[in-house]
């Protein structure tokens, strides 16, 4: 499968991703999918610009994005699957889109949020998508970096 990584990173693109991930899971094709970014030029020519000028970067909303990503699964290229949240990557799931293991790594504090694991919050909606790809015999994982150890989501998973 050519699908190195599907990471949740709120902030998509940023220096983390850029020096360690793509690095570590040897991806020459970064895939955003999300369908606020989508839809905004110039939120999109910045990643664009943040990513390293050797790898291709393609920012796609939901539908688009599930296409796309099926299309890569089977490719020769190297893809990091970017999502800002858990709903989106159980949309992806939704539409067919493997993923064996879903990365969380950067969803900061914020209104609705509560702690879930050291520096990562989660909302109780952003909880349940996480439960629910759970279901469907995905792994989710919390690994910041790919040094860390990955924590299992259900193993910090607090109801209420």
């Amino acid at each position: 499968m050519s699908i190195r990584l599907v990471r949740v990173d709120d902030r998509l693109i940023h220096g983390q991703v850029v020096a360690v991930w793509l690095r570590s899971v040897g991806a020459d094709r970064i895939v955003i999918v999300d369908d606020r970014v989508a839809a905004d030029p110039f939120l999109v020519e910045v990643l664009t610009l943040a990513a390293p000028a050797d790898v291709a970067v393609e920012v796609l909303d939901t539908a688009a994005g599930a296409k796309r990503v099926m299309e890569l699964v089977d490719s020769a290229d190297r893809a990091f699957v970017l999502v800002k949240t858990p709903a989106t990557a159980l949309a992806l799931l939704r539409a067919s889109v493997p993923i064996e293991v879903l990365n969380v790594g950067g969803m900061g504090a914020g209104p609705g949020r509560r702690p879930l694991h050291r520096n990562i919050s989660a909302s109780e909606d952003e909880r349940a998508a996480m439960r629910e790809i759970e279901s469907t015999g995905t792994r989710v994982e919390i690994r910041v970096v790919p040094d860390d150890r990955p924590i299992a989501f259900a193993s910090v998973d607090r109801r209420g």
